[in-house]
């Protein structure tokens, strides 16, 4: 006999129910994305970001091409946002990410339905994944993964769906889903195996081939947006970034081609591979505070009691995604690689959030689980929210704006400017295409890779022979020439090696002087405007922190050619100090104090950088070369 005061435990539920949800499940749905929305329109960027932001807004803009895989999906859907009579176009695409995600939390708020039934379940698991650390990072920028979680959640629903009812309607939905989601991210070719071998194995022993060959075709329809890359191509956009205008070059856009180098660009071994394997741990671990995300993997135990095969689904999927963008990337142990390669875990943050939900669901199930459950849900959605709403709140981002509006106000006019890295040159793209910032000025790298049309009398043999999309290593015989063959003022933002050229400090550009040129001199910091340059304002954004860092360096440089290197290494040593100490940055500032003559401070930087990765064989040459 059970003693007063308490109730039977709930039974536990069918998995998954096969009744229709209700209106009042529905509403639950609803009530999820705008809670996740009132808070990404809260933290939305005002502007551009860094990273891919300002490409990609140029591209949605522009209905142009992005970076491979191109993302044709993606661009049109934002495109859309663009026609907002109102906010910077920068804004307007920021707030299609929030819109998607959003969209996201709904649908991952009807599959917790879906498994449990539970509407207090649906709320602190759909919620939870809402504030998660990464993807909130996505739902308030320029960034595909916000829609690619979308996707990935209605293929979730649609398939479970399909294996609940048996009705093959959820079955064709799912495969023109999934076929239109490969043009979005390339993250759905990892998963599309996984969701093949749930569908064989709910069929099996009575696999239904013809039915098979027609769900090919309906996902092979959905792939037909990745003919937007051609047609766009041809209308040549001011985004274009590969050219695909035949189908060979569509080919190797979405393949990936210009990035197969990461392939075999680093050493593999079986410890890095496992080092790797623990930084994605860490990754996991911040999502959602720990203990939320130790609860989240509590639930998918239970998902495993209940009905193995969904559970198995989902860990392959949070898993299988991590291991292959380790194997393709096989990234670096510094602070910008682990920036790029967070982003990639959102499949798992999301099947984790699955487990929140069933873990809750399973609470509340329990004699006394019906009074912890409601503190236990709040605690899901509190703690990440929480936790993390600093570091995702972008309401008064604008480093890299200003970093690029202050670069280009300081060129002299007509002149060419050549970015190095991705905040320098897609904000500049941005304020130029879309803004109107300085049409007069020539962006020299606007892709990742020099714009031939910068010099179209360079000789047949030399054009052949460096091919339409050139190599880092080709870049001082292509500046070079330019130099030689126009009168145009040239700046650097890193400045290559070329006889007979020297260069000037810039404030955060170099400007290149032919022989006998002598510029103006200019006191180019007087000139520079910032909202801010308060490292704490940062937020902990890594191209924030890079602006801060590339700012203490660039005066650095100007204390050394004023032949002050005690403050030179005072800001070398701020910069380190606020950014942590990082593998690339180390090995940077140690070639800056090698090439001024600061041999012992080369050797100090140098040596904190093996320390980091005794590996690093940039950093150990330059250490024998300062030994030497």
């Amino acid at each position: 006999m059970r003693k007063a005061g308490f109730e039977a435990p709930l039974p536990a539920p069918a998995i998954p129910s096969s009744a229709p949800f209700s209106r009042s499940e529905q509403t639950i749905a609803v009530f999820c994305g705008l809670a996740a929305f009132a808070v990404y329109f809260r933290t939305l960027g005002p502007t551009i970001t860094g990273e891919d932001s300002g490409e990609l807004v140029t591209a949605a803009w522009s209905l142009g091409i992005a970076h491979p895989p191109g993302y044709p999906t993606w661009c049109l859907f934002s495109h859309l946002f663009t026609w907002l009579p109102f906010g910077s176009v920068a804004w307007r695409v920021n707030l299609a990410s929030a819109v998607a995600a959003s969209g996201a939390v709904s649908v991952v708020a009807l599959l917790i339905i879906l498994l449990t039934r539970s509407r207090l379940a649906a709320v602190s698991g759909a919620l939870a994944f809402a504030y998660s650390l990464e993807f909130w990072s996505q739902s308030v920028i320029a960034e595909v993964y916000a829609l690619n979680a979308l996707f990935l959640a209605l293929c979730l629903l649609l398939l479970w769906r399909w294996h609940a009812t048996r009705q093959d309607r959820w079955l064709y939905a799912f495969a023109l889903t999934y076929g239109v989601s490969l043009t979005n991210h390339n993250t759905m070719i990892v998963i599309g195996p996984l969701f093949m071998i749930f569908a064989l194995a709910a069929d099996w022993p009575r696999p239904r081939w013809r039915t098979y060959a027609l769900l090919t075709l309906v996902a092979l329809a959905g792939t037909l947006f990745y003919l937007y890359l051609p047609m766009r191509s041809l209308a040549n956009p001011v985004a274009d970034w590969g050219n695909p205008e035949t189908l060979g070059k569509m080919w190797d856009h979405i393949r990936r081609k210009q990035y197969l180098f990461l392939i075999t660009a680093n050493p593999r071994s079986a410890a890095r591979f496992l080092h790797q394997l623990y930084v994605y741990a860490g990754f996991w671990i911040q999502q959602f505070t720990p203990w939320i995300g130790l609860f989240g993997a509590f639930g998918l135990v239970v998902l495993f009691r209940r009905r193995w095969t969904y559970a198995l689904l989902a860990v392959a999927i949070g898993t299988l995604v991590n291991i292959a963008f380790i194997l393709v990337q096989n990234f670096d142990f510094d602070k910008e690689w682990f920036c790029v390669m967070g982003v990639f875990g959102i499949p798992g943050y999301l099947v984790t959030a699955l487990g929140i939900g069933i873990a809750l669901d399973a609470l509340r199930r329990r004699p006394w689980g019906r009074y912890a459950a409601w503190p236990v849900a709040a605690l899901c959605v509190c703690s990440p929210l929480m936790a993390n709403w600093r570091a995702n709140d972008r309401a008064q981002y604008y480093w890299t704006e200003d970093y690029a509006r202050n670069v280009l106000s300081s060129l002299e006019p007509n002149a060419v400017y050549v970015p190095a890295v991705d905040h320098q040159s897609f904000s500049s793209v941005y304020l130029q295409a879309v803004e109107g910032v300085r049409p007069d000025v020539s962006i020299a790298r606007r892709y990742g890779y020099v714009d031939m049309g910068l010099v179209p009398d360079l000789p047949q043999e030399e054009r052949e022979r460096i091919g339409e999309f050139p190599r880092r290593r080709e870049e001082p015989l292509i500046f070079g020439w330019l130099l030689e063959h126009t009168d145009r003022p040239v700046y650097f933002s890193e400045p290559p090696k070329i006889p007979g050229i020297t260069y000037m400090h810039a404030g955060l550009a170099y400007r290149a002087l032919r022989p006998g040129e002598t510029p103006p001199a200019r006191d180019y910091w007087s000139e520079y405007r910032w909202h801010t340059l308060d490292p704490r304002d940062t937020h902990g954004d890594n191209t924030a922190e890079l602006i801060v860092v590339e700012v203490k360096i660039a005066k650095a440089k100007d204390f050394i050619a004023q032949g002050n290197a005690q403050a030179a290494q005072r800001l070398m040593d701020e910069a380190i100090a606020f950014y942590g100490p990082d593998l690339i940055l180390l090995n940077n500032v140690g070639v800056i104090c090698a090439r001024a003559g600061l041999y012992d401070a080369a050797r100090k930087y140098f040596t904190q950088a093996l320390a980091i990765d005794p590996a690093c064989e940039a950093a150990a040459a330059n250490l024998r070369r300062v030994k030497n």
